[in-house]
C-alpha cells in the first residue's frame, strides 16, 4: 500500500509559525505524525476499516487493481466531502500547483496550441530556451525526443516538453517554407510566469494593466512597477483588469492592496481555527503611509476568484476603485497547502475571509454538485441582487454580500458563436503561412526571425486589408469541411476575421501578450471602463478626503 494512503487517513499536519499565522499566509506546511496524547481521535478505526476494504478488494475483485489510483480516489473523495476547494494532489499535480504559486515552472518556455489533430508552437516566451533554440510561431511539433507526436493532444505534448531543470529534450518541427523538418536540442530551465501580462495606454490619459494570471510571490512588485510605468507615460487613471484571475497567495493580495490603501485601512479579515480547535481572527491592514491615489477602474467577471476577490472587495469597500464587469466567482475560503510523503500534497480549507465591511464572499456549496458549483450557478444566483445582504462602504455606497463581489457597473463579457470559435483554427493556419512568407502576393507580411517583445503597438502594424481578407477566405473555403465548419461561416464575420488575423500575425512578430492588445481594445467592458473613469476619479477624490489628515498623499491628482 502506498504510504500516502495511510498518512492521509492517520496523520495530522503541523503548521509552521505561531497562532495560526502559517494558515493565514497560506504557506506550505510539513506533514506531522499524529495527534497529541489525550486528543480525541478515531483515525485508528478509520484506518482499520479502510485497510479491511482494500484487503477485500484485493482478494475478491474480478479484475486487476491499481493501488495508487485507489489511494488517490480515497483521499480525493474524503476531501471533497468537506468543500469544493479542499483537494488532493498526485505528485505531478502538486508539482504543478507549487510552480503556479512560485510563478515559474521548468520547461522550454513556449505557449503551444492544438488545431485539428496537430500541435503547434503559438508563441515562444521571451528569453527562454525555446526562443533561444529558434522555435517560432507556427512551428508544427512533429516529434519529441525522436518519438512521433502523431495522435498526441496538447496536454501530452506539454507534459513531454516539461521536465527537470538542466535536462535536455529534442524537439522536431515542420516550418512553412522549409524543405525538411528542423530538430533542436533544448536544455530545460526555470520559466517565469509574470502576473502582469499587458501594460499599455488605452488613451493618452488612461492606462491599462492586465493582472489575470494569479497572485504569486512577486505580484505586488510587478503591479507597483506597472503603475509607475503607466504614470511615466502620462496615465491619469488606470483600468486594472482582474478578469479570470483565479487567485493565489493572500500575501500577494495584501501587497497589491497596500499600494492603494492607506495605513490602518483593513484589507481582509480571516477567520478560522487552529489544529487544536481554537478559533481565531486575523485582520490584515495596510501599512502604507503614502498610497497611490490614481483613479482605478477594476474589471472583474465570474472567473475572478479567491485573492482576486479579496483585492476587489477591499478596493470597493474603501471606495478606492469602481468595479466594472460581472459578479465574481464567490470563493471566500482560504486553503493551506500540505506536503505529504512520496511527493503527494493536499490543500485544506483552514479559514474564511471577509471584506472590510464584513462581507463573506463565499457562495453556498451545500447540496450542489461539483460540476454545478464550478461551471454553473444555481437559479437563485443569477436572479440579481434581490435577497442579498446589503453593506455600506466608507463613502456610504451600497454593496452586497453572499454571492461574490458584485460590480458597481455591470457589463456582460464577450461571447462568440460556434462558427467563430471554429474559424480560429483556420486563422491560425493561415497566419503561420503568412508569417513565413508563404502567401503569394503578401511577402511584406513575413515577420523577422527576432521577435520584438518590447514593441509598442501602432495602428499601422500589419493591417488586414480587403485583399488579405479575400486571400484568407480563398484559403479557408476548401478547408471548412475538414474542420466541421458550415460554409456560411465566412459570411457576416468580416470584423471578427480581421481581428483574429491581425492578432495572429502580431503574435508572430511581437509575441502573444502584445498581440492581445488588439482584442482588449475592442472589448465592450474595456470601452465602458474608459467611459467610467470620471466616476472612478470622483471615488478616488472622496476616498482621499476621508483619510485622516496625516495620511493624505501630498501628490494628489487634479481633476
Amino acid at each position: 500500500m502506498s504510504l500516502v494512503c495511510v498518512t492521509c487517513l492517520t496523520g495530522f499536519p503541523v503548521p509552521t509559525g505561531g497562532s495560526g499565522r502559517g494558515l493565514v499566509q497560506a504557506q506550505e506546511v510539513e506533514f506531522g505524525l499524529g495527534p497529541e496524547p489525550g486528543d480525541v481521535w478515531k483515525g485508528k478505526d478509520v484506518t482499520t476499516a479502510y485497510v479491511e476494504a482494500l484487503t477485500l478488494a484485493e482478494e475478491h475483485y474480478a479484475g486487476p487493481i491499481d493501488h495508487e489510483r485507489l489511494c488517490d480516489a480515497a483521499a480525493t473523495g474524503m476531501l471533497r466531502t468537506l468543500d469544493p476547494h479542499s483537494n488532493f494532489f498526485t505528485r505531478e499535480e502538486f508539482n504543478e500547483f507549487r510552480s503556479q504559486q512560485q510563478a515559474n515552472y521548468s520547461g522550454i518556455g513556449s505557449l503551444i496550441t492544438q488545431h485539428g489533430n496537430k500541435v503547434y508552437i503559438w508563441s515562444p516566451i521571451a528569453d527562454t530556451p525555446a526562443y533561444r533554440a529558434g522555435l517560432r510561431y507556427g512551428d508544427e511539433i512533429i516529434a519529441v525526443d525522436g518519438e512521433s507526436t502523431e495522435g498526441w493532444d496538447v496536454s501530452k505534448v506539454r507534459s513531454r516538453l516539461r521536465g527537470l531543470r538542466s535536462t535536455a529534450v529534442t524537439v522536431t518541427v515542420n516550418r512553412p517554407g522549409e524543405p525538411s523538418p528542423i530538430t533542436v536540442r533544448i536544455v530545460r530551465d526555470s520559466v517565469g510566469q509574470p502576473s502582469v501580462s499587458n501594460v499599455f495606454m488605452l488613451t493618452p490619459e488612461v492606462g491599462y494593466l492586465a493582472f489575470r494570471r494569479g497572485f504569486a510571490q512577486a505580484s505586488g512588485e510587478e503591479v507597483a512597477a506597472a503603475v509607475r510605468q503607466l504614470k511615466a507615460r502620462g496615465a491619469k487613471a488606470i483600468v486594472f483588469d482582474q478578469r479570470d484571475n483565479p487567485g493565489g497567495l493572500v500575501d500577494a493580495a495584501r501587497a497589491i492592496a497596500e499600494l492603494f490603501l492607506a495605513r490602518g485601512q483593513k484589507i481582509v479579515s480571516i477567520r478560522g481555527r487552529t489544529p487544536r480547535g481554537l478559533t481565531y481572527e486575523n485582520a490584515l491592514t495596510s501599512n502604507n503611509p503614502t498610497p497611490e491615489d490614481i483613479p482605478l477602474v477594476v474589471l472583474i467577471n465570474g472567473g475572478s476568484a479567491s485573492a482576486a476577490e479579496i483585492l476587489a472587495g477591499a478596493l470597493q469597500d474603501h471606495d478606492r476603485a469602481l468595479l466594472v464587469g460581472e459578479t465574481t466567482f464567490g470563493k471566500g475560503l482560504v486553503q493551506t497547502p500540505y506536503r505529504l510523503p512520496d511527493g503527494y500534497g493536499l490543500t485544506l480549507t483552514s479559514a474564511k475571509y471577509y471584506t472590510p465591511t464584513g462581507r463573506l464572499i463565499q457562495r453556498r456549496y451545500d447540496n450542489v454538485s461539483l460540476y454545478d458549483y464550478q461551471r454553473r450557478r444555481s437559479r437563485t444566483e443569477v436572479t440579481g441582487k434581490d435577497g442579498l445582504t446589503k453593506y455600506l462602504t466608507d463613502g456610504k455606497r451600497t454593496v452586497y454580500g453572499g454571492l461574490g463581489i458584485t460590480p458597481d457597473v455591470e457589463v456582460k463579457g464577450e461571447t462568440y458563436t460556434l462558427a467563430q470559435g471554429q474559424l480560429t483554427s483556420l486563422t491560425f493556419l493561415f497566419g503561420r503561412l503568412l508569417a513565413n512568407g508563404q502567401v503569394e502576393g503578401f511577402a511584406q507580411y513575413r515577420v523577422p526571425r527576432d521577435v520584438d517583445y518590447n514593441h509598442t503597438l501602432q495602428d499601422s502594424d500589419y493591417p488586414i486589408t480587403d485583399q488579405l481578407l479575400a486571400a484568407f477566405k480563398a484559403f479557408a473555403q476548401p478547408r471548412l469541411q475538414e474542420f466541421g465548419i458550415a460554409p456560411t461561416a465566412l459570411v457576416g464575420n468580416d470584423a471578427f476575421l480581421r481581428q483574429q488575423l491581425r492578432r495572429e500575425i502580431l503574435t508572430a512578430a511581437y509575441g502573444f501578450d502584445t498581440a492581445q492588445e488588439v482584442i482588449i481594445r475592442e472589448e465592450a467592458v474595456v470601452k465602458r471602463a474608459i467611459a467610467e473613469v470620471p466616476q472612478s476619479r470622483s471615488l478616488a477624490e472622496n476616498a482621499r478626503r476621508l483619510m485622516p489628515s496625516p495620511l493624505r498623499p501630498t501628490n494628489s491628482f487634479k481633476n
